[in-house]
């Protein structure tokens, strides 16, 4: 793939390459949920037809976004301990 038929991953700090009728990469894509997955597809398919349509695209992928980047701090607390501040519980004598 060239550069001029790609572009990054939408997903929050991911620099993958992926195909200009692809939103994010695979990795980042499952984890988007079923029903707004569906919801950026049907959007991205109507996205040209008129401002409302455009806007309603935005928000489609905005809300995959956003659904993404929470699964992924879910994780990293879940790896923590559930703590969710990785220097929770610390005393570093201060």
């Amino acid at each position: 793939m060239t550069a001029a038929h790609t572009h990054n991953c939408a997903a929050v700090g991911c620099q993958k390459q992926v195909p200009l009728n692809l939103l994010m990469c695979m990795e980042h894509w499952r984890m988007v949920p079923a029903p707004l997955a569906r919801e950026v597809n049907k959007a991205w398919r109507i996205r040209d037809r008129g401002e409302a349509r455009t806007l309603a695209y935005q928000a489609a992928v905005a809300a995959a976004v956003k659904a993404v980047e929470a699964k992924q701090h879910r994780k990293i607390a879940e790896r923590s301990g559930g703590q969710g501040d990785l220097l929770a519980g610390d005393d570093f004598g201060i």
